[in-house]
């Protein structure tokens, strides 16, 4: 499993102590000695030419490094590592790390001392570091491509220290079961892979699938936008599809303690979103998790790619995540230099982004038709969802994808498979029957036979003969999976009777059938029109009843919402057809109750006045005779007579009497009544120019001996009597109370 280095300087370590070479334990001399450890320098130089190839040259390309991105990056990485060398000295952190023995190793989750992270390994091309051929000794094993005894081997990421990969290689890579690439492309605002897209081309050429990832500096919203901005700018100049993984590779020591990175990662995220890559990652060290530098909770563990690097990678870790990058030192035959190597959990990477396939076998209707069908994960169209509208099929197995979505593989009755459809545009069925969809007709049985009361088919009902004779309403409709629509069926009273299949059913026309109905109805709009029949021939309009109570004998419910009345009136004649909607139905034949507010004056003796419209008496108009009422509502009677319901001034009801027997005035004084009698003037009172309380003049001490002409009499609302004089030439003075005058006998 494990390949060292050709050549190795191991430097003193202690007495009797076992020796360390890439973490691996090689030999014990004297366990008792272990107390006199003492630090030591291990040293050792790789002289495989193959692997030198993964040296820094590409810093060339690079351009001039952003001051703003790097921070003092320059200054730290001088004083430490002045020069690309090809070794290097462990501290004594590191050396003592190494000393654990594998039985005090702890087996928690974030167990760094049983391996190592990214922050012993620099992957930054904008500061000078160790050159990839010369790692830490405190290293981890090389392993072979394909060993059954490592975890998964499902994709590799790579950079410009990869060189280049021929499309033959590629495919050699896959051959060992690698799906996926996940391709360096930037980093910070200055720096691009330049070998990325010959790198992407040939992966896809090989079959692979190929996402992309970015080397994070920034440290404010600004620098993370900017350098999603730029992240995004060379994914498209590369020609990579919205589809592909977009990683956010945060694991620079320099900016470790100098931000919230776990907001910043989803400013990071949220503007590559804007941008039109929703497939985003994130990739972090163990130690920023442990260290609280980031929060993976926080992020969503489902879009996290963790890294570290077991001495003994065996078992499978950090499951809860959604990708695990456990070494970088997988070799291929035939292939200068070693390869990072992960796991794929939510199989996010070796996907287009739909992760894994999660069995499911529900049934789902398709509700939506403005939803794409697709074929594949790379968006490629396969349908409209109009095409399948109504349609029950088979959910085979679901994916969750990346970008939030989730998306269900549908086949149809005949095991055909018809793609891939976003679960928005679906509703998921309790059943094969699929999901209840509105539908409105009315409907006969075609013969007597069973009907169904539940879709299991094991619960039934008869469909008697006398059932055949009637009409039946259907609101809603089940397309089941193997094709048959069952029709929901209710009677007129509102009662379920069952489900049942369309076709053993005979549509009837869509008003329906007639409903005895016999209430009376005041027509109060006049913007409807008369129907002569259901084909919409107006036979009248509205306007031409205005006011009128009709009789509805019967009544349609039609498919179109409306109900329709078939109006008569009182001498039996047919007025045809109109929408209940301009009309107002009555409690009996005395009609609605129409406002009015108007004055009458009671001009008759001989009429009743009514308690109701059943017709008990309630007073006599010769009690009233002559008195101004305000009539509140009025009833346009079905026998043809208008009734005004009467108040007097202090708001008491006093009943219904027929009009005729009233006269309305044009305001409260009431009608002018003849008087014809000599009166003299008792009270200087004004006189009024009209009963709107204009005051025409007064009466003058001078006008008190005279004799004057009142020719009418107005018995207002208020209770007063208003006297109409004139004076002997004939000339009008005004209205007077008449409690102001005397008759002059």
């Amino acid at each position: 499993m494990k390949r060292f280095p050709k050549k190795m300087l191991i430097a003193a370590l202690y007495a009797g102590t076992a020796f360390v070479i890439f973490g691996m334990r090689i030999g014990f001399a004297d366990t008792e000695s272990t107390s006199e450890t003492k630090e030591a320098a291990i040293v050792y130089s790789e002289t495989n030419d193959s692997t030198s190839s993964d040296s820094q040259t590409s810093h060339s390309n690079t351009g001039e490094t952003s001051e703003d991105s790097i921070d003092s990056t320059s200054e730290t990485t001088s004083s430490s590592n002045s020069s690309e060398t090809d070794s290097t000295t462990v501290d004594s952190s590191t050396a003592e790390s190494e000393e654990k023995s594998p039985e005090n190793t702890s087996d928690s989750v974030y167990d760094i001392s049983s391996g190592l992270d990214p922050t012993y390994r620099s992957r930054s091309d904008l500061k000078v570091s160790l050159s990839r051929s010369a790692r830490s000794v405190s290293s981890v094993p090389y392993i072979s491509a394909g060993d059954p005894s490592t975890p998964k081997q499902d994709f590799i990421d790579i950079s410009s220290h990869n060189g280049e990969i021929t499309v033959e290689q590629f495919k050699l890579i896959k051959s060992y079961g690698v799906s996926a690439v996940v391709v360096k492309l930037t980093e910070a605002t200055s720096y691009r892979n330049p070998l990325a897209a010959s790198q992407i081309a040939n992966a896809k050429a090989a079959g692979l699938i190929v996402h992309a990832y970015h080397y994070s500096w920034f440290t404010t919203e600004a620098q993370a936008k900017a350098e999603a901005d730029y992240f995004v700018s060379y994914a498209r100049q590369l020609n990579l599809p919205t589809s592909a993984l977009m990683v956010n590779d945060i694991e620079e020591p320099n900016i470790k303690k100098k931000a919230d990175h776990t907001q910043l990662s989803k400013v990071f995220e949220n503007r590559l979103k804007e941008l039109g890559y929703t497939n985003t990652h994130h990739y972090i060290g163990v130690s920023w998790v442990t260290d609280n530098a980031i929060d993976p909770v926080a992020l969503g563990k489902n879009k996290v790619w963790i890294a570290q690097y077991p001495y003994e990678p065996q078992n499978q870790k950090y499951t809860d995540y959604s990708a695990w990058q456990w070494t970088y030192n997988v070799t291929f035959p035939g292939i200068n230099g070693t390869f990072d190597m992960n796991s794929d959990y939510n199989k996010y990477f070796i996907s287009q982004g739909q992760g894994g396939a999660i069995s499911d076998g529900r049934y789902a209707t398709v509700v939506k038709d403005n939803y794409t069908i697709w074929q594949n994960f790379s968006w490629t169209k396969k349908a409209d969802s109009k095409a399948y509208l109504g349609q029950t099929l088979q959910i085979k197995v679901r994916y969750e994808h990346i970008n939030g979505s989730t998306y269900y593989s549908l086949y149809d009755n005949q095991g055909n498979w018809v793609g891939y459809i976003n679960s928005g545009g679906v509703k998921v069925a309790d059943g094969p029957q699929g999901n209840w969809q509105s539908k409105q007709t009315y409907v006969k049985f075609k013969e007597p036979g069973t009907i169904y009361r539940d879709f299991t088919f094991t619960k039934t009902a008869p469909i008697t003969s006398d059932m055949v004779k009637n009409t039946y309403k259907v609101t809603g409709t089940y397309h089941h999976f193997d094709g048959t629509y069952y029709d929901s069926v209710y009677d007129f009273s509102g009662k379920w009777i069952g489900y049942i299949a369309s076709t053993k059913l005979t549509v009837q026309t869509n008003q329906g059938p007639a409903l005895t109905d016999g209430r009376y109805v005041t027509i109060t709009s006049g913007n409807y029109s008369i129907w002569q029949n259901f084909s919409w021939k107006v036979k009248a309009s509205s306007k031409d009843y205005l006011n009128k109570t009709v009789l509805a004998k019967y009544r349609y419910e039609h498919l179109n919402g409306s109900i329709y009345y078939s109006l008569y009136d009182q001498s039996g004649t047919w007025l045809g057809y109109m929408n209940a909607n301009g009309t107002k139905t009555a409690n009996n034949a005395g009609g609605a109750a129409i406002s009015s507010g108007k004055y009458v004056t009671v001009t008759s003796k001989n009429y009743s006045i009514w308690q109701n419209f059943s017709w008990k008496e309630k007073n006599k108009s010769s009690n009233f005779y002559g008195q101004t009422l305000q009539v509140k509502v009025y009833y346009n009677h079905f026998n043809g007579s208008t009734y005004s319901s009467l108040y007097d001034n202090k708001g008491t009801w006093l009943g219904y009497i027929n009009a005729n027997g009233t006269k309305e005035a044009s305001n409260a004084a009431g009608i002018n009544q003849s008087y014809h009698k000599k009166i003299t003037f008792t009270q200087n009172f004004p006189l009024w120019q009209n009963f709107s309380w204009k005051q025409k003049s007064t009466v003058a001490n001078a006008m008190k001996g005279q004799t004057f002409e009142a020719r009418y009499v107005y018995r207002h609302f208020n209770g007063s009597n208003y006297l109409s004089i004139y004076d002997n030439k004939g000339t009008w003075l005004g209205y007077v109370n008449e409690s102001a005058t005397k008759v002059v006998k």
